[in-house]
């Protein structure tokens, strides 16, 4: 597969998708410091994998999820443009 803005977006909104799912909305809305500890969990989860394994898919999984979980930070919190 190649790694294109397009497929990076794609695999961001499916993991969105499957977010929402699981998460069923609107019973969960956090605020922006939440989910920056959301992030972090998948953030040393990265480190882990990146320090433990050779290949490196749970890193690639961890990455798609701190992606999908700034944007549903955005999502519920707002978004500040660039300008």
């Amino acid at each position: 597969m190649e790694n294109t803005r397009e497929t990076v977006f794609q695999a961001i909104n499916d993991e969105r998708d499957y977010q929402e799912q699981k998460w069923a909305r609107p019973a969960h809305n956090h605020s922006n410091t939440e989910y920056l500890v959301f992030i972090n969990y998948y953030v040393q989860q990265a480190f882990t994998a990146v320090s433990t394994q050779e290949d490196d898919s749970a890193t690639k999984s961890a990455l798609r999820k701190i992606a999908a979980l700034a944007v549903a930070a955005m999502e519920e919190n707002g978004v500040e443009t660039r300008k």
